[in-house]
This record gives structure tokens, C-alpha cells and sequence, in this order.
């Protein structure tokens, strides 16, 4: 009996190793997901969303402005947040609530190796990572430049989205565990957590500054463009004249005092 126990088995792992792997993704205590640093508030499983995706071995960082780029790609995991604060569990068919786990479609091998990160943000902007992604506006959501949301709920006055770090080197497991989780230590190459953030509000200076900066561009593309111009316009500030300019058949035509000069525009 023993022998056959275990010939079922080793064949229940021979076709396991041609289906599709599983990881574990529900996070615990040392990993918690916070937003606007406290721990986000145990709910439902609808205050909060997150989606796993996933690179080849090779790709050890993700670029916050796209994440969808550089060679990750949506696995199709979906988190939500638990009862518990700042925890997350998956929410697809296919999850295991038993042992964490959720499995990896599109073909991912039992055994096989991928390295993972997470978007995560709440429910306000919509249950799509399209939704997230409009709002994230190519990381301009960091400096309060959130762009068009079609998803964002009706009469939502506050937001939070966030991206992890990378999970490096996750190995794939057969259904029923126990897997080899995305989340964990940062020293063992998992995501040690994640954060969650409001997109700032720019204080008036900020504008200011940001305008002026914008006006510096324009001015300086402007003198680059016309320098015949500008040298005319230089030496009357020099001497402090007073006078105006205006543009005649292709070239700048300043007067002053009576006294007329031109210069050529070069572009």
C-alpha cells in the first residue's frame, strides 16, 4: 500500500509539473500595506485593491511612471484587502485561503521562477488596474498630477495608490502548498511591505516656482531662436533706453529715441 501510496503521488507530481504554479500572496504582520503611513483599516475586501504583476528573472526593477513596461505584465492576481489591518488576500477563484496561495495563469510552470511586484490602490479609483493606472497619470499622481480616471467613484474626495519593490526569484509551487510567498524580508529578495499614497496637494509657492521655471523654459527658447534680437534688446537694457520691437518681413525692427536698428532672427 505504501508503495503505491507512493507511486500516486510521484505521478500527481509529474502532472502538476506541466500545470500551472502557484505563490503565496497574502502578506502577514511584518508586511503590512499602509497608506498615508498607518497600516490600511481591515475591511471587507473592498476598501482596498491590489494586482500582482510579474517579470522574468532578469528584470530586478520596476519603473514607477510604467510599471506595465520593461518587460512586466499583469499575472491577472487580484488582492483586496482582509479583516485585518494591513493585511491583504487574494480574491481570484483560484486562490487557496488556506495556505495563501493564488495561481499564476498564462502557462506558468509549476516549478517555475519569476520575480513579482504589486500595485495596489483604493476602491475610490475604480476595481480595474486600468482604473489605477489612468489615475497613477505616469507617476504624476507623486506629485499631484492625477490624470483622468473614468472608474473614479462618483463624489470620492481622497485616494491612494502605491507600487512595491521587487520579489526576486520566487519559485512556483503545485496547488496546495506550501508556497514560496511574494512577501517577506527584504534581505531574502521579497516585498518587506508596501505604501500606499495620497497625491500632494502643490502649495503656492510650489505653483509659483513650477510657473516660473515654466516661464524660464519659454523665455530661453525664445532668446536661442531670435539672438539677433536679443542683442539689440541687451544693449538697450545696457544703456537704459526705452523703446518697442516688432517684427518686420523676417526681421526684428527696434526703435528708440528715434534711432532704428535691426537684426536678423536665427533659428
Amino acid at each position: 500500500m505504501k508503495k503505491l501510496g507512493l507511486i500516486v503521488a510521484l505521478a500527481g507530481g509529474v502532472s502538476l509539473s506541466y500545470g500551472q504554479g502557484y505563490v503565496g500572496v497574502a502578506n502577514d504582520t511584518a508586511s503590512k500595506v499602509s497608506a498615508d503611513g498607518a497600516a490600511i483599516r481591515g475591511g471587507t475586501n473592498t476598501g482596498y485593491y491590489f494586482e500582482v504583476l510579474i517579470a522574468p528573472t532578469t528584470v530586478t526593477r520596476i519603473n514607477v511612471d510604467d510599471p506595465l513596461s520593461g518587460g512586466w505584465t499583469d499575472s491577472t492576481i487580484e488582492l483586496a484587502n482582509s479583516t485585518a489591518n494591513g493585511r491583504v488576500v487574494g480574491i481570484n477563484d483560484n486562490y487557496d485561503p488556506y495556505g495563501g496561495g493564488a495561481q499564476i495563469p498564462s502557462g506558468f510552470p509549476t516549478y517555475g521562477t519569476a520575480n513579482f511586484a504589486v500595485v495596489g490602490w483604493s476602491a475610490d479609483l475604480g476595481p480595474t488596474l486600468a482604473d489605477a493606472l489612468d489615475a497613477w497619470n505616469g507617476g504624476g499622481w507623486l506629485i499631484g498630477v492625477a490624470g483622468n480616471d473614468p472608474g473614479l467613484v462618483p463624489g470620492a474626495t481622497s485616494a491612494f495608490m502605491g507600487i512595491s519593490g521587487v520579489a526576486l526569484d520566487i519559485v512556483g509551487a503545485p496547488a496546495g502548498g506550501p508556497y514560496n510567498n511574494i512577501w517577506g524580508l527584504a534581505s531574502d529578495g521579497e516585498i518587506p511591505g508596501m505604501e500606499l499614497y495620497l497625491p500632494p496637494i502643490p502649495e503656492p509657492g510650489t505653483i509659483a516656482l513650477g510657473g516660473l521655471g515654466a516661464a524660464a523654459v519659454v523665455v530661453f527658447r525664445w532668446r536661442k531662436k531670435y539672438k539677433g534680437f536679443e542683442v539689440i534688446h541687451h544693449e538697450m537694457t545696457r544703456t537704459g533706453s526705452r523703446g518697442r520691437a516688432k517684427a518686420e518681413g523676417g526681421e526684428f525692427l527696434h526703435q528708440a529715441h528715434g534711432t532704428r536698428r535691426r537684426g536678423k532672427g536665427t533659428i
